[in-house]
């Protein structure tokens, strides 16, 4: 190298150590925003599924969630999802562990873990992003690079709270678009028990959505639940089901509503398991019509001899 070569060469070190003192660069190890979520393809080595949405573990393990209510475990995909189900159980969530962001191989304990909410990381059912970080360095770090508020469990858990009830409609409205639920069209969509038309029964129709876009439509959860009894190890468990919730006409998952057996009110079919979002408006339609409060597996258990 000549002398002109060597002078070069140390005046461009020179103006790349200036750079890197004035414009810091992010290390190798610094976090990415545009990390894969949901995972594609599937991860396989993720198992679970979350009964108020649908969605898989095997996609969405980032912010995957596991939690204890008064009826049993549960999980969720997301703070939307463990929320929702909490709301509709009147119950606060114990043992909560979440999965971390950018390790979602492990969960830990929510209430120890730091979020960062509204980042430029794409978010789970909403589009405000609620990633979850071991440390507080951790989620500051992510902050730093991708944006967002640093907040703890309690805080995430009522910001998710106060903007639940428009999230739901705004989802509600994504579910019909987009074809995950599929409403009956009457004379041409018939349940496939007994051959009455759904549409002509609004507060007691259901249906089960398989990824593929097959569904299968029925008057009333009276015929939904003698269908899923003749299959209880089969093909029929693994689509999302959705039911009507008996006081606002709203689709919801068949899996997180509260069941009424045992009332004086009968659906399409006569006996039915009358379906509710929220447990609190269940109890309360007993104490008017009688009967008993269940949730959907304790209504499936005993389903499979009903008559059709």
């Amino acid at each position: 190298m000549d002398k002109w070569s060597r002078r070069r060469f140390i005046g461009d070190i020179a103006c790349l150590t200036l750079a890197a003192l004035v414009y810091p660069w992010p290390s190798s190890a610094a976090p990415r925003c545009d990390v894969m979520h949901p995972l594609s393809p599937p991860d396989p080595v993720f198992h679970g599924r979350c009964p108020n949405c649908g969605m898989t573990r095997a996609m969405w393990a980032r912010t995957w969630k596991t939690f204890d209510l008064a009826q049993g475990h549960s999980e969720a995909c997301s703070f939307h999802c463990l929320v929702e189900q909490a709301e509709k159980s009147a119950q606060a969530p114990a043992a909560v562990q979440t999965a971390l962001f950018l390790q979602p191989r492990g969960m830990v304990p929510a209430g120890d873990a730091w979020y960062v909410v509204g980042s430029s990381a794409r978010g789970t059912m909403t589009k405000v992003s609620k990633a979850a970080f071991a440390s507080r360095a951790a989620a500051d770090e992510f902050a730093r690079i991708c944006g967002g508020r640093i907040m703890d469990f309690t805080a995430v858990y009522r910001f998710a709270r106060e903007t639940l009830v428009k999230e739901i409609a705004m989802i509600d409205r994504k579910r019909l678009s987009r074809g995950k639920i599929i409403p009956p069209v009457d004379t041409r969509d018939e349940c496939i028990m007994c051959r009455m038309y759904p549409s002509r029964y609004p507060r007691h129709r259901s249906q089960v959505v398989y990824g593929t876009g097959d569904v299968r439509h029925f008057c009333s959860t009276h015929c939904l639940f003698a269908w899923l009894g003749r299959f209880k190890q089969g093909g029929p468990q693994a689509g999302m089901i959705w039911v009507t919730d008996y006081i606002s006409g709203r689709w919801i998952s068949g899996r997180t509503a509260y069941y009424v057996l045992d009332s004086s009110r009968m659906g399409p079919m006569g006996a039915e398991a009358i379906a509710f979002d929220r447990r609190m408006e269940a109890v309360a339609f007993t104490g008017q019509n009688g009967g008993r409060v269940l949730t959907f597996e304790a209504v499936n258990t005993g389903a499979s001899a009903w008559p059709v």
